[in-house]
Formats: C-alpha cells, structure tokens, sequence
C-alpha cells in the first residue's frame, strides 16, 4: 500500500518501518468523519484494538470516569444491561477492559482468536457511538452515583460504583497525595480536577452534563484507533467505515488541552489526609516538591528525565535519596515522574516525616540538586540507570498485558497532542543520546533546566488527621439529612420509587433476544489440548536444574529456590527480614550504593523473596523457599552470578545506620500499600486458619510489619540479636543441598549457564541440617481489621479438601460465573461495589473476596447466600458455553517465556502435571448445569465455616462487631 492511498474511505498518510518493535506502521485518516488510525502491522497473533478519545473533563465529579464505565451498559446493536460482562463470560479475549486517564479514555480489546477480535471490536464500537447512557437514568444511577432509600423513614444515603470506586482509591495517602500535587501545579487546566471524580463532587453530576459529556467527546473527529498484530488491515478498514465511520460527518470537537502558565515563584499548599482514630500522627506527614518538566512531544528529554529520576531517587545509590534519608528529614524517600500528560510532572517526596521538617527538606533538595548539577553526576550511577532501562527496552516483556496494548498507550504520549503515534516507539537514537550525553553533560543540564532553574514548581504538604474521618462522614451525614429534611413528602416518595425502580432493573434478567445479540464463539474454537509447558530436569554437581528451553531473545531467567525448612519457626520473621535486607546492605567487597550499581550495570534486577508452596491436594503440605530471581544477558551470566555469590556469601549487616533505613521504609512501604493490597491480605489469613502455607505467608504480612515496628523501638539491642540471628541462618538457607534451580534460557545457551553457575556452588555451604517442624494452631476465626479506608474489603473462605471434597475443574466455570454473574449483580451492581471475584485452589482453599465495597454484613449475607444461587443455577446450553469459553480465556492466556518458565517450575513445586492440567481443562470444557449444581454442598460448608476477615472503615466494622470474633487496627 503507497503513501496517499485512499481505500474504504481512508487516506494512507505514512507508512514506516520500526526496527524497535518490528513492525511496519501506518497512519490513516478517515476523510468523511476525521477519525484518526494507526496500525502496527507484524506477526504477533494476540492482535489490539483500541479507541481513544481526547477526554479532558472540567470539574472534579469525575463525569469521564463515569461515561467510561456507562458506555459499555448498553447500545443501539447489543440492548442489554451489561453487554461488556456478557463479553467477559464468553469471549477468549487476552484483554478487556477501558481505562480513564486525565486526559483521554481508552477503550482496547485483545484476542488471539480472529472471530472473537471481530466480535469485540464490534461490540466496544457500538458502545462508544451508540450507547444507551442518554436516554436511560438509571445507568449513571448505577455505575455514577445516586439517592439511595429504601423507604420514608430511612435516611438518605449515596451510592454508585465509581462513587465507591473512588472513596476507596482517595482513602489512600498516596492516591491523595498525588491529586494534591496536581492540583497544585495546574490549576488552570484540566490537569487540575480529579479525572477519577471526588467523591464529595461525584454527587453534583447531573444526568444532562453526563449525556453532554459524550456528546461533545464521543465522535470520530476526536478518536484515535489503534490495530496491532497480523491481521487483515483492508479488511477491517472496509469494516469501520462501512459500520460506523461513514454515518459520521466530519466536524470541529474542543478538546484542545490548554497548557498551565508557568509560575514566577513557588507556590505551597496543605492538606490533610485520614488516619485512624487509634492511629498515632507523629511521623506521618508526606511533603512533596513538585514541577512541571517540559512537554511529553519532547521524547528525548522525557528518556532523559525519566532515567535522571531512576538515578538520582529510585536506586539504592540514588545521591539525592541518599541526602534525605542521612539529613532524617524522613523515613523513606518517593518520587514520581509521570509523562503521560501533555506537560508531565517530577516530584519528589519524603514520607513519615513532620511539617517541622519542611525548610531542610528544601534546603537538602536544592543544595543537593546544585551540587550534582555542579560537580557532576558519577558516571557509574548513571551507566547503571541507562543500562537497567535499555535491558527493560529490549526485553519488552510487560507480563500479561499484550505488547500491542503496551504500545497503544506508549503511542498517545505524542498522538494524543498532535505529534507522530510511531515516534515513542523508538528508542535507539535515544538510547545513543542518553549514552552520549554522559560525555557532555546532559543530565547535569536537565537537572539545571527542569529543576533548579524552573520557577513552576510547588511544595505540598499532606498532614495526618485522626478525626477527618469521622467529620468527613459527619458532614456528609449532615448534608444528607438536610437535603431530606427540605425534600417534600412527594419528593421523598419519588427518591423510593426511583431506588426501587433502579434495583428492580438489576434484578431483571436480560431477555433471551438481548442476550443472543452478543457473539460468541463456538466450543469447537476451543483447543482440546492443554499447551505444554517445556521443563527438562537436568543435574550439575548434584543440583537439580529444572529447565525451560524457550526462546528469550538473548535473555537468561534465573531462579534459586534454596529450601527454607530448615529454619526454625521461632526465626521465621527474621528470615523475612533477610530477604528484604538483602541485596540492600554492603558486602565485604563494596558498599550498598555500589552493589545497586552493580546490579543494574550487569543484571536485568535481582529479586529475593519468601514463598510457601503446597502441593495439589494437600493442604497439611508446605515446602517454603527462600527465592533468588535474577534476569540477565546470557553474555553477562558469569558477572550476574559473580554478583549473586557475593550478595549471598559476603553481604554485612552491622552498618545500624542502613540497617535502620531499610527497616524504617519497609515497614513505610507495608503502611502505604496497605489498601492496595488489602484484597490479598485478607485472603492470606483466612488461608492462614486452614493451611500450613496460608500460615507462612501471612507471617510475612501484618505480623511482619508488627515485628519490623518492635525492632524500630529497641533497635540496638534487636540489632544485635539480628547479626546473631542472621549468622544462624545463612549457612541454613544459602546452602547447596538446599538448592533447586529453575532456568529459563533459549536451549542453545545453556552451556552459557553451567561454569557460572558450577562457581556460585562451590561457594556454598555444604554443611546438612535437618528440616523443621512448623506447627500452627489452624482454625476458622472471624477478624475485623480497621483502618481509615471509606470502603471495606470483605472476605470469607473454607478448605473444602478439609471438608471432604475434591477439586475439578467444574470449580473454575462456578469461579467464572460467580464474579460475572452472581457476585457482580448482587455486589457491584445493586451492592455499589467496585468488583467481587473468587479463587478455587487446588490445596483446597476456596476465597470469596469485595473490592472497594461500601457494605459489610450486606456482602456476608450474598457470599453465604451463594450455596442456594448454586443449588438453583439454571442456563441454556448457549449461556453455558459462554461461561466455558470465558474460563478457558484464563487459562490460555498467552504468556512471555520468563512466564512460561515460572508457570512450568511453579507446576513442578506444586506437584501439577501436564496430565493434572489436562484433565482440568476436559473437565471444564465437559461440564453442564448439573456439574455446576453438584456444587452446592461444597460451597455451602465452606461458608458454614464462618470463616471471616474484614479490612474496612473503624466506624463500619465496629458497628458490626457482633460478627465477628475480635476486631483490632490493622496497623
């Protein structure tokens, strides 16, 4: 195809090749309606769809958020209430999902499958253009916000999945540290509002702004598509402009973004955030420097900044962390450089600190900039960084996101503002400039032009505050009863009648005529064979090599599994604490700052870790390895295990000074990640009452944060118990007979592997220890963890192998069903929950899980309830094969190969086979209504169980407290 080609109702405009990501690229636009299109042509067969529009909103209700969510409730072809989660349940997508960002929103669908790519892009098509949002109320009620009572005498209260969604994320320091900092540095742009929606504003969306909303965005003179992979573009060129494009005329949309004038001086601001009410605020303030750094157009500065930042703050050598963390200004250093947006932000930021500390957090960040600027960056500090991101280049491994996805939102840093989508796509010239630049003075010139000499910058303040909580909730109490006490009596009546009528269509089923709109594919699509997951075992000097030979482009993943029985119970949280001190702490042969060095010049990172692993029917096992993960070139294998050895025979831990460092962020970090993570905590305990594995993780969780704050309180003598301790446990754990080894590697560098690898063992210790008994008082408990969160995060499980049961694959189609269906109605729909979802292990352990739930005792009522959902489950053999298909999606997700070798080895520790995953997925693709109803009694034991853990809001757990058997602060 020639540039200035016309072909169904497109103009070819350029076409490229990009030796980055080897493909071939083109860029059309669409003459009648403007639309915009981009497609990556190569051999990849997970192919991407996407379409962007420019979404920048005007207030903080979060009106962008909300049509995103709205828009998939419904359209012209597909009239049903929620054709996206029909899709879910019967599509073999790889990806499927719609994103808000500040600026724009993002609606990509991937698939393998050439079928079911056409069906999603047709139904993600309808929606954006054609959606049911505008003239049906009750979907902003729904997925925005509303009114909610259930009759006159009940008070007024508010509800909606983004609502809730967004009282979740904002009950975060972080989260709300971050919304501060922009609505600080832009306060005249679009940059400045919440593009999520403030749940103090979301109630001020009308559904006239909504249905505006759309109208003014949602046209394809401002779209951006996006095809990736190896696929046939005439085709489906021929089928957007024949479907959709061509009723469009092309016509001027406003959403140019305008740019923030720059500030002459710094301007500062405060804030609070909640902590809760038993929670101390001594040492728990952020303060955070901030500034507007350019234009994302400008790539070459953006590499530059974002490898300056990775320098100079991320690193265990990064010089201005360093001098933070040494003038005790706080406990723990954070950054963030985002330049996703078109003028992109640093900011630097100490957590767990005082506003007292705000002039030397200043005065250290200036003098410290200066003198960098002045005297020079060290030049291995800056190979390392530059090295560390040209490895993550290069390897392009981006887990289970397709790489096409990756590359659709890679693209909208240039093409969401006018530039070239192809040009953040490569990066070799860039990387030369980066390297070349150490020579020239590069990176001490963006420190002096974006930072010191940048007038547009600010300083935030984000105070702790005990009470803000409760009058936050007080206020919003207030303001509702008010609201009410003006509302007439028909008013009132009116607001009933209008909750009833919303939850009297989220009962309603969708009719058989609206569910057949949605396409799905076929059961004889579906591969009969489970995919094979290469693992040979091998033997060096006696060590087992469990090998994965696939093709890595280069790139050797290493994985140490040292069996960690052998140390006793009474030291399992000092073992804990070794794997995170490690690698972070001098050795005999350098200092911390010379060992992260080390680590990026040489490796792709070197990861260690505790894990419990079980094995497949057997929840009394456990098998708890001590994990060293290591990913490098095969070229640099004999440098990466050099590097290992060292870490592992020669590391010292009597530096008090580091050695109370990372104990004080560690234990910052698990603080901060706290509601992010509370999904997974929550599961861990409550596997905890029924396994042995379930135990040992949770010991390295909230005990652990518990252990790491007694040894902050008597740091020097635990510190002295420590290097006893650690002396104890290292010829334990790093020891040759200890040693299982999982390598991933293309087969023909294998010989690479070997002599390295033969060295590292001969420094080991040899010495045997016999394994440790560890034993667990394994009982059901019902646990209320409290916080300042605005939402809960409610769990309940049982080990159904303990209750007499097996597992099958039939588990998995209820799992399917069960989020998308049972506990997505009753929990995120008329609950307001932001999600719900389930996991059926194979030691046994069944989990029920809320996301972001505004509820508690509502959400104990739908899992127990769950049973009898099960015992009456009734479907075509059409919705049946929809939520067979949509299982199968899961479990042939395609994976990178550092994926397929983790998979493999995992299988292994796990004592799966290939005939176990075999017959798992016969029985999925075998089973029928009366598999899923044979069900019942499982699910109903496991939840007469009475098995319980809650992470949630003080005031919403304590008014549950009859529920549950202790209640205490989760911190």
């Amino acid at each position: 195809m020639d540039i200035h080609t016309k072909v169904h109702g497109f103009t070819l405009q350029r076409k490229t090749f990009i030796r980055e990501t080897d493909s071939t690229a083109y860029l059309f636009t669409h003459e009648k309606s403007g639309a915009r299109l981009f497609f990556l042509e190569n051999d990849d067969d997970n192919k991407v769809f996407s379409i962007a529009f420019r979404t920048p909103p005007i207030d903080d209700t979060g009106v962008a958020h909300i049509v995103e969510h709205s828009v998939l409730c419904g359209s012209r072809k597909y009239p049903l209430k929620e054709p996206f989660v029909e899709l879910v349940k019967g599509s073999l997508n790889t990806f499927l999902n719609a994103m808000t960002y500040p600026d724009k929103t993002m609606y990509p669908v991937a698939s393998r499958n050439d079928k079911d790519f056409q069906n999603l892009m047709d139904v993600y098509l309808d929606a954006v253009f054609y959606p049911n949002m505008k003239r049906d109320p009750h979907i902003l009620m729904q997925e925005g916000w509303h009114y909610e009572i259930g009759n006159a005498d009940s008070p007024l209260t508010y509800s909606g999945v983004v609502y809730n969604e967004m009282k979740g994320a904002l009950s975060s320091p972080d989260d709300i540290l971050e919304s501060r900092i922009m609505t600080s540095l832009y306060p005249d742009t679009t940059y400045g509002y919440e593009s999520g929606g403030d749940p103090e504003a979301i109630p001020n969306l009308t559904q006239a702004m909504f249905a505006s909303f759309h109208d003014r965005y949602y046209h394809p003179s401002n779209s951006y598509i996006y095809l990736y992979g190896d696929l046939d573009i005439e085709e489906k060129l021929a089928y957007l402009d024949a479907e959709y494009l061509s009723h469009f005329d092309r016509i001027p949309v406003p959403s140019h973004i305008k740019e923030q004038k720059p500030f002459a001086v710094m301007k500062r601001s405060r804030s609070s955030y909640p902590i809760g009410a038993e929670e101390s605020v001594r040492e728990k303030t952020f303060l955070s420097m901030n500034w507007i750094v350019g234009k994302s157009l400008d790539l070459k500065d953006m590499m530059g900044l974002e490898i300056l930042e990775h320098a100079i703050l991320r690193t265990q050598a990064a010089p201005l962390r360093k001098a933070l963390l040494r003038a005790k200004i706080g406990k723990d250093v954070d950054s963030i450089f985002e330049n996703d947006i078109l003028q992109p932000f640093f900011s630097i930021i100490v957590n767990n600190t005082e506003e007292s500390c705000v002039d030397a957090f200043c005065e250290t960040v200036e003098k410290t900039l200066a003198t960098l600027a002045e005297k020079g960056l060290d030049r291995t500090l800056m190979k390392a960084s530059i090295n560390l991101f040209e490895f993550r280049l290069r390897e392009a491994d981006f887990g289970s996101a397709p790489r096409g996805l990756v590359y659709a939102i890679r693209v909208m840093k240039s093409w969401l503002y006018d530039g070239d989508p192809e040009a953040p796509l490569y990066y070799e010239d860039a990387l030369q400039q980066m390297k070349d630049g150490l020579e020239t003075g590069y990176f001490e010139e963006l420190i002096r032009r974006y930072l010191l000499d940048n007038t547009h910058r600010t300083l935030v303040v984000l105070r702790p505050d005990a009470e803000l909580a409760v009058r936050r909730e007080a206020r919003q109490a207030e303001i509702l009863a008010n609201k009410k006490a003006a509302m007439s009596k028909a008013e009132i009546a009116a607001y009933v009648e209008e909750t009833r009528a919303l939850k009297t269509r989220q009962q309603t089923p969708d009719s058989e005529e609206a569910l057949n709109t949605i396409p799905i594919l076929s059961l004889k699509d579906i591969r009969r064979e489970a995919y094979d997951l290469p693992l040979e075992e091998r033997e060096i000097d006696t060590v087992k090599v469990l090998l994965s030979n696939v093709e890595t482009n280069g790139i050797a993943y290493v994985n140490l599994f040292f069996d960690a029985q052998t140390v006793p119970q009474d030291k399992l949280l000092y073992l804990y604490l070794l794997s995170d001190l490690i690698g972070s702490v001098d050795t005999e042969v350098r200092g911390y700052a010379d060992v992260a060095n080390q680590q990026n010049l040489v490796t792709g990172g070197i990861r260690f870790d505790l894990a419990g692993f079980s094995r497949k029917g057997k929840p009394d096992s456990l098998a708890p390895k001590f994990c060293v993960r290591m990913k490098v070139l095969t070229k640099k294998l004999s440098d990466g295990f050099a590097l290992v050895e060292e870490l592992l025979t020669k590391s010292r831990f009597t530096d008090e000074k580091r050695i109370r460092e990372r104990i004080e962020q560690e234990a910052t970090s698990i603080e901060l990640s706290l509601q992010r993570s509370a999904n997974q905590i929550i599961a861990t305990r409550i596997s905890s009452y029924f396994t042995r594995v379930g135990a040992y993780s949770s010991t390295g969780e909230l005990p652990f944060y518990h252990f790491l704050k007694d040894f902050q309180a008597n740091f020097a003598e635990n510190h002295a118990k420590m290097q006893r301790i650690f002396a104890e446990l290292l010829p334990l754990v790093f020891n040759r007979n200890n040693l299982l080894v999982g390598l991933t590697i293309d087969g023909k560098d294998y010989g690479a592997f070997e002599a390295p690898f033969e060295k590292l063992l001969s420094a080991l210790s040899e010495e045997k220890f016999p394994a440790q008994m560890y034993t667990w008082d394994l009982m059901a408990k019902s646990e209320g963890l409290t916080s300042s969160s605005r939402v809960q995060y409610v769990g309940k499980g049982a080990n159904f192998i303990r209750l007499g049961y097996e597992y099958s694959g039939s588990m998995l189609v209820l799992s399917t069903l069960l989020r998308y269906d049972y506990f997505w109605t009753k929990i995120r729909v008329q609950g307001g929950a932001y999600g719900a979802f389930t996991n059926f292990n194979r030691n046994g352990m069944l989990f029920f899980g809320s996301y972001r739930d505004p509820h508690l005792t509502q959400t104990i009522d739908v899992f127990n309830a769950t049973g009898d959902y099960v015992r009456r489950f009734d479907a075509t053999k059409r919705e049946m094969d929809k939520f067979i298909i949509g299982t199968m999606s899961s479990l042939d997700a395609p994976m990178t190969p550092k994926m397929k070798g983790e998979t493999a080895m995992g299988c292994y520790l796990h004592g799966v086979t290939f005939d176990d995953r075999q017959k798992t997925r016969d029985e999925v693709l075998a089973t029928r209504q009366e598999d899923i109803r044979a069900l019942a009694p499982l699910v109903d034991s496991c939840m007469q169980e009475n098995a319980l853990c809650v992470f949630g809001g003080e005031e919403k757990i304590h008014a549950a407290r009859g529920v549950f058997d202790m209640v205490k602060p989760a911190l």
